[in-house]
């Protein structure tokens, strides 16, 4: 699922092949078909198909079933091109655009525990082709990426177990870039990571029942088209519900949340680069970096 702009609105999509459908779109059509009139297919289709990710998850799988229903139909009858945008017609946005918290957590693939979190600023939130700013005041190391997965939240939850039934708080997953200020990092300031564009995520969210096992996936970065990363999230020693059991005894998990977990390594950016990540079953995120103005 994905967040774009066509024709100037903000809406909901779902990938399919290079276009992506507008579900609410889709399901006035299948309303349509079924002998509702214009007006009141539209009408229903608003009321039953969420137009913002929040929404989305919010609505839990009803909507997201109302959703794929509709994207079949439109799929197998012909309606791509009333309720479709090809990919080269349409922006996409992070996911979620202000996610209503971010959660940095302790690094999985570190084998002593997951030490505590800090909150991420939704100021650095970019989706992709938007750019990584590198401010005027980061020398010496210089800024890095991280390439790590994204767990959003898909329902409120607070003092979940630390075990597998933690995955049903878990609404998906999306490709997170948890930029760095290492300079900063390694003089033991705080505020390395909480600059301005230095969250990005993307290009969309894979629902956890479409991705499977979350620990089974390949990680690849590439810096101006050259390979740079290449790393396997099988070698994670903590697992994705350890991540989501452990902020909410210390706070309630909301609807969107997003939660990092941390890379096994990191790579130097500059202004002038292109970087791309990619996560097997996710997709690519790329973003141009630029110096501050």
């Amino acid at each position: 699922m994905v967040t774009f702009i066509a024709d100037g609105r903000e809406r909901v999509g779902v990938l399919e092949g290079e276009h992506v459908v507008d579900p609410r779109e889709a399901r006035a059509l299948q309303l349509r078909s079924e002998g509702s009139a214009a007006e009141e297919a539209a009408q229903r289709a608003s009321d039953e198909v969420p137009g913002t990710m929040i929404g989305f998850i919010e609505g839990g799988w009803e909507a997201k079933a109302i959703a794929g229903e509709a994207v079949e139909f439109a799929v197998e009858h012909g309606g791509l091109g009333r309720a479709a945008y090809p990919l080269a017609d349409i922006k996409l946005r992070a996911p979620i655009p202000r996610p209503p918290m971010i959660l940095n957590m302790g690094n999985a693939y570190r084998p002593y525990g997951i030490a505590g979190f800090s909150l991420k600023p939704v100021t650095g939130v970019v989706g992709p082709d938007e750019p990584i700013v590198i401010p005027r005041e980061i020398t010496d190391f210089g800024a890095c990426y991280e390439c790590e997965i994204g767990v959003v939240i898909g329902r409120e939850g607070r003092r979940i177990p630390n075990d597998e039934s933690a995955y049903g708080y878990v609404f998906g997953y999306t490709v997170y870039n948890d930029v760095t200020d290492y300079g900063k990092q390694m003089g033991g300031l705080f505020g390395s990571k909480l600059h301005d564009t230095f969250c990005p995520m993307g290009p969309c969210i894979v629902t956890g029942d479409e991705l499977g096992d979350p620990h089974r996936l390949t990680k690849r970065a590439w810096i101006n088209g050259q390979p740079a990363t290449e790393r396997s999230t099988r070698e994670m020693l903590h697992r994705v519900h350890e991540f989501v059991s452990i902020p909410s005894q210390t706070l309630t998990l909301q609807p969107g949340a997003v939660i990092s977990t941390g890379a096994p390594d990191v790579g130097r950016i500059k202004p002038g680069d292109t970087l791309e990540l990619e996560i097997t079953g996710i997709g690519r995120l790329r973003n141009p970096v630029i110096a501050e103005e």
